[in-house]
């Protein structure tokens, strides 16, 4: 259940329970269930109790005792039941302030929050002494929950969770969803009454979801699952928490990550001593690209109970030593479920700590420099509510969610299933995203081809994000989130690189289409620098091309043995001579700044052509500006 009723503790001595009524019947019957329940005999307990409570209705310790025993044996209803019987008799009894709280916790957990108020302040109004700082502390976090949920609760969001449908949801349980940054792929845990927990994998045909796959080349048979994958689907990092042979572990739960070639997932690995402890690690979230991985750990150095921490891919290709992400996200309570959106800044988390409903609920935080988050935002009622919500992802575009919605049977047993829901506008990610996919090919074989994609931003030279083609099928998938200008750039050792520009501020969240082909580094092979840029009329380069003169760069000091031309090229608006001088000067620029950077002058060739070739239609706003360029043109 969601919520912890206060233990009593068994350390309560006889003396204490029998300081009153020492001659009554009710009396001997405690003391007998005393002995009874010391010499652990439990049901015969219980039942001296009851005569006791049939003797004296007003003998306020059996009910005490009594609801403790249930507490134990986590019948929480008839605890309760019995706490409100002792309400009856002996509500003013500080002998009894306990079971306020205990009843404040039970109300709490049922979302019946002015009753949960009346019980935590009656609690505090007996004065605890210092021995019950923590159920101080307990009462306090109550009462300013209820007062947020009670004053949050009338701006009620726009909810209504979907089922993915039976083609889907065909186990007992499936939770954990994560999906690719298109949308058309989505793994996760699923687990049966009798079965261990193992990774599915659906697809979408024709815009429905298709029956659940078992990904047998991760799943053994001890339990895998809690799984995330980059935006591609090129790598999953899931769950085992069974060391074997197979998956050799730390703890008690480590973290494993597999790359997929083609349709097929390689062999599983221990992220290893920087990720993994002795602890219990889960509930990883992957960056779009891979290279970023927040996850949960209970190990020590933490800031309470759970909490997430995050770990960087160094340039190594090993994860850097983890940190925790601090007390802007993590509290003295359980920290859980974390999700970094396509976007690499807005990050979705449940919380116990941060103030909500009760229990486990969904908040948002925005990534606002290294180590810094926003101020933690509860996304609202009645996505949250009383009871846990935990594991929301939510799509490149940020209007759909996904998350697990648990039932409880009539005979107790509890069912999950997959559902879907749009986000309110309130609970989406500042920043949303859209997506580019393809392949890469040999622009002369039209083979594909493992390729290298860097995506940077112009104006910073930040590098966003970095992933390989899939080496078998060529393919790739990057996120490209919106309001940025982009330089992209596709390369491989023997190759040419492709240099690509992206100005995403009007280009929607749809994805987009685009097939790569890569030239051999040849005599007579060339390629447009899409990211260099001059003022209209001027030859001075601007600031933010210099992410694209240093690719040009690296790619000189790589190839020691070439010589390129530098070509300007205008459009023919204007004077033709004009013309002619403005891209000999352009390209005279791109020159000079090789060789300040230390490129052989011999190596070098600045070529001017102005308008005589042109590559697009000159009447066209579009095509003039296709025409205005710079190539790189092996000699």
């Amino acid at each position: 259940m969601k919520y912890l009723l206060i233990v009593i503790s068994l350390l309560i001595t006889a003396s204490t329970f029998t300081s009153a009524q020492n001659s009554s019947k009710a009396n001997k019957f405690f003391v007998k269930a005393e002995e009874a329940i010391r010499l652990r005999q439990l049901e015969d307990g219980k039942a001296l109790l009851y005569k006791s409570i049939d003797a004296d209705s007003t003998y306020g310790d059996s009910y005490y005792l009594l609801s403790y025993l249930y507490i134990l044996e986590k019948d929480y209803q008839k605890s309760r039941d019995l706490y409100e019987k002792l309400m009856e008799c002996c509500a003013d009894n500080p002998k009894y302030l306990l079971a306020h709280l205990s009843l404040a916790q039970f109300e709490w957990s049922k979302g019946n929050y002015k009753s949960a108020l009346g019980y935590a302040n009656d609690f505090l109004n007996f004065k605890p002494d210092r021995k019950l700082y923590r159920e101080v502390k307990t009462a306090h976090r109550i009462i300013a929950s209820c007062d947020y949920a009670i004053a949050n609760m009338g701006n009620k969001l726009p909810y209504a969770p979907i089922n993915l449908g039976a083609e889907v949801n065909v186990h007992d349980q499936q939770y954990f969803p994560a999906i690719t940054a298109n949308g058309q792929e989505m793994y996760f845990t699923a687990r049966d009454e009798k079965t261990d927990e193992n990774i599915y994998r659906i697809q979408k045909v024709d815009g429905e979801w298709a029956s659940p796959e078992e990904v047998t080349e991760l799943n053994t048979k001890f339990n895998e699952g809690t799984c995330s994958i980059s935006a591609d689907g090129s790598f999953i990092i899931f769950t085992s928490c069974e060391s074997t042979r197979e998956l050799p572990g730390y703890g008690s739960c480590d973290l494993f990550m597999a790359r997929k070639v083609g349709d097929q997932w390689l062999k599983p690995r221990n992220l290893g001593p920087n990720i993994n402890s002795r602890d219990w690690e889960s509930q990883p979230s992957l960056s779009a690209d891979g290279r970023v991985l927040y996850f949960v750990s209970d190990r020590q150095g933490g800031m309470g109970k759970k909490d997430i921490w995050v770990s960087e891919l160094g340039s190594n290709g090993q994860w850097m030593p983890a940190k925790n992400l601090g007390d802007q996200i993590n509290t003295t309570e359980d920290d859980i479920s974390p999700f970094i959106h396509a976007n690499g800044k807005t990050l979705y988390f449940s919380s116990k700590g941060h103030l909500g409903y009760g229990g486990l609920d969904i908040f948002k935080s925005e990534k606002e420099g290294i180590n810094r988050w926003s101020k933690v935002e509860n996304i609202g009622y009645p996505v949250n509510d009383h009871t846990d919500q935990v594991a929301l992802i939510v799509g490149a575009d940020g209007t759909k969610g996904y998350f697990s919605k648990e039932e409880i049977q009539e005979d107790g047993s509890r069912n999950s299933h997959l559902v879907s829901i749009d986000i309110p506008k309130d609970a989406q990610p500042l920043t949303v995203s859209g997506y580019l996919e393809g392949v890469v090919y040999d622009a002369i074989t039209k083979k594909p081809l493992k390729a290298e994609l860097e995506l940077k931003l112009l104006e910073t030279k930040k590098t966003e994000s970095t992933l390989l083609s899939d080496e078998k099928s060529g393919k790739y998938l990057i996120v490209l989130n919106q309001n940025e200008e982009y330089a992209l750039y596709v390369s491989r050792p023997g190759y040419l690189f492709q240099s690509l520009t992206f100005d995403t501020h009007d280009m929607g969240t749809e994805g987009k289409t685009m097939d790569i082909f890569l030239d051999r580094i040849e005599k007579g092979k060339n390629v447009t620098l899409n990211n260099i840029f001059f003022d209209s009329n001027k030859y001075d380069l601007k600031l933010k091309s210099q992410t694209e003169l240093d690719k040009v760069l690296l790619f000189m000091q790589k190839n020691k043995d070439i010589n390129v031309e530098i070509g300007g090229h205008t459009d023919n608006i204007g004077n033709d001579n004009y013309n002619l001088d403005l891209s000999q000067k352009r390209a005279e620029a791109v020159v000079q700044y090789l060789i300040d950077k230390g490129i052989d002058s011999n190596r070098l060739t600045a070529k001017g052509y102005g308008e005589k070739k042109p590559i697009d239609n000159n009447t066209t706003d579009e095509g003039r500006t296709n025409n205005r360029r710079i190539e790189f043109l092996i000699l």
